[in-house]
């Protein structure tokens, strides 16, 4: 059964903290605001699944992220070292 992101938004992910809307991570990459600590620490958490999935190869070795993105990951793991 598929749930809403709407609400969805409210409920909390595995780790403890409040799961972080896609549509606000999309709207701030798009309109060239810097991501809060939630989104970055989000979009971190995205970047491991992702290396995950690309690691089975094939037509998954072709999933990224979109190059805003990219950079705002790029930057947070800059920073975390």
């Amino acid at each position: 059964m598929l749930i809403p992101q709407k609400a969805r938004r409210k409920t909390v992910d595995g780790h403890g903290r409040p799961t972080i809307a896609l549509s606000e991570l999309r709207s701030q990459l798009a309109n060239g605001s810097s991501p809060g600590d939630g989104h970055r620490q989000r979009l971190l958490d995205l970047a491991q699944r992702l290396a995950r999935i690309q690691a089975l190869g094939d037509e998954y070795a072709g999933i990224t992220l979109s190059p805003m993105a990219a950079g705002v990951v790029e930057q947070a793991e800059a920073a975390a070292v």
